[in-house]
């Protein structure tokens, strides 16, 4: 299965959300891939590995795809059953993909590649607009459209909706709408979640409103640290960060269980 958290508007917790999805799958003795296609490389950083982005610079996604190397050289372990590719320049990369056709197709051949060698990818896209993001999106067989809860992430929701009308994708992908950032204490989110759901309704016959990710204040502070909510290592968490941690890891494992 092949997977990707999505929107038109960055910093809405995509990363955070695709590598907890991992943790909890690698979990289960699944054998997981995660295919960073943003050259921040973030999902490193979450899992404590900034530093293997950065240890050669002769096995980024580009590579693989050039076929400069095998894919052996390109995956890199995270976790037990979790690897990861990194990506030098997605602007390079989607104008490659733009000009070349014979590259896309042999783009295409390599992300099928991927997929068949392990239980799920995912795959973790910027917010903008460039055709390798388009040719991910219409590869994987599904997409979870990530809003934050108040006005500029309900903005985002309808530019993500044009993207896919504007670029021809296709909108039964989006089979989730996950809702993030919801407080009980502010109305704001409470507004956007009702606005929202009335967009969902009126715009994606096919999709799903998940339950409510709350303010993700609580797994930044467990990722600052390079921890996972999945992760056993617990001896460098402090006792409040220990019960955090365990309310983050119920609540996302029955959030979990609705996507398939």
């Amino acid at each position: 299965m092949t997977y990707t958290y999505f929107c038109k508007k960055g910093g809405v917790g995509k990363t955070t959300i695709t590598g907890e999805h991992a943790a909890y799958l690698a979990k289960q003795g699944k054998k997981v891939l995660i295919v960073s296609v943003d050259d921040q490389n973030s999902i490193f950083e979450m899992f404590g590995c900034s530093d293997k982005v950065f240890d050669r610079e002769d096995n980024y996604f580009e590579h693989y795809i050039a076929k400069a190397c095998r894919l052996e050289d390109v995956l890199i372990p995270i976790r037990e059953n979790i690897y990861a590719v990194k990506t030098l320049n997605t602007d390079m990369l989607s104008k490659k993909l733009t000009l070349e056709r014979f590259f896309e197709k042999q783009f295409t051949e390599m992300v099928q590649d991927l997929a068949g060698r392990f239980d799920f990818v995912f795959f973790d896209l910027p917010p903008s607009s460039n055709r390798t993001s388009e040719l991910i999106l219409d590869y994987v067989d599904t997409v979870i459209l990530v809003v934050q809860l108040n006005k500029l992430g309900v903005n985002g929701f309808y530019n993500t909706l044009q993207y896919f009308v504007d670029t021809g994708l296709d909108l039964n992908k989006i089979r989730y709408v996950l809702p993030n950032g919801f407080s009980k204490q502010k109305s704001v989110p409470a507004v956007a979640l009702e606005e929202l759901t009335a967009l969902v309704e009126e715009y994606l016959d096919n999709a799903q409103i998940l339950p409510c990710v709350p303010e993700k204040a609580s797994i930044q502070s467990l990722q600052t640290k390079g921890v996972s909510t999945f992760d056993d290592d617990i001896k460098n968490l402090t006792p409040y960060e220990k019960l955090q941690k365990k309310a983050i890891w119920e609540m996302l494992s029955e959030f979990y269980k609705i996507i398939v």
